[in-house]
């Protein structure tokens, strides 16, 4: 063998073995929540489906829908498929209005739902008494959480909310603060978004131990907003958290929002949103899962 074919053959092999000769960039880059959370876990579905039609996808993690639409609106990002709160999008869209021209919905994915706990002798009964009694804090686990999202957006349609500011605590201690009580004490309620069936762990705590909690009501009809194809951000419902045992109330009257995955227009072409839009019609039930 000459040398000059041995050399084009040592290029070739290198090429081939490159990464970037390997895999070529994904077709689609979806921004999810954290790893293990119910969004983390839709992405990951929709990678298997798109996998099936020969659609290489990558699943990112992150702290929660507003990363996620900045990603989305970011041109030097190459995120271009996203899940969020509807409450969420309508807060980012109030800072980044030109995003609605880009934004296009693949699917809901499921209620989600606000639960604010109060202790028994907090003197809370309503959504009235966080906007009218100054001097209490609600504790939120994490500043850039949903729930963080939605109480910011809450506090912008209804500005009294203000009188009970976020304390931003893990839930199970806030929960442990609220059973404690005291004057000292100034955490009176705790608030967590999730899906109503759901028995997360502070849920689990709650339900547990009807004679220290109960659940305040949230019906302030000045949360009621729409998103801009007219669909309402929030729905005020009566929903069921656990069937019913003590005589404790498991009916809780709330505010709930959608989750959502959006993908962004400019990132995606024509032929893409299309496969895009024929999976989510005929296989969304696989990617979206148990949707109460």
């Amino acid at each position: 063998m000459n040398k000059t074919l041995f050399s084009s053959l040592l290029i070739v092999a290198a090429l081939c073995s490159s990464p970037a000769a390997q895999a070529a960039d994904p077709a689609l880059v979806i921004s999810t929540g954290k790893s293990g959370g119910g969004y983390h876990s839709i992405g990951e579905r929709l990678k298997t489906v798109m996998a099936e039609q020969n659609i290489a996808a990558q699943v990112l993690t992150s702290v929660g829908s507003l990363e996620n639409l900045n990603r989305l609106d970011d041109p030097a990002n190459p995120v271009n498929i996203g899940l969020t709160q509807a409450d969420a999008l309508k807060f980012f869209l109030g800072q980044h209005p030109k995003f609605a021209e880009k934004l296009f919905t693949l699917g809901e994915i499921g209620k989600e739902c606000v639960f604010i706990v109060t202790g028994k002798d907090s003197g809370i009964s309503s959504d009235a008494d966080l906007q009218k009694k100054p001097g209490n804090l609600i504790a939120i686990r994490d500043p850039k959480s949903g729930t963080a999202v939605t109480y910011s957006y809450m506090i912008q349609l209804e500005p009294q909310f203000k009188n009970t500011p976020a304390a931003f605590v893990d839930t199970m201690e806030a929960l442990l603060q609220i059973k404690t009580g005291g004057q000292q004490n100034k955490i009176k309620a705790a608030m967590f978004v999730q899906r109503p069936t759901v028995k997360s762990p502070e849920m689990q705590v709650v339900l547990d131990n009807p004679k220290d909690f109960r659940f305040v009501p949230v019906t302030d009809w000045d949360l009621n907003d729409k998103l801009p194809d007219g669909s309402a951000v929030y729905t005020f419902e009566k929903v069921t958290v656990a069937e019913s045992k003590w005589g404790f109330d498991t009916k809780v009257e709330t505010i709930c929002t959608r989750g959502l995955l959006i993908g962004a227009k400019d990132k995606l072409s024509a032929d893409l949103r299309e496969r895009l839009a024929q999976v989510m019609l005929l296989a969304g039930n696989r990617v979206v899962g148990e949707n109460p």
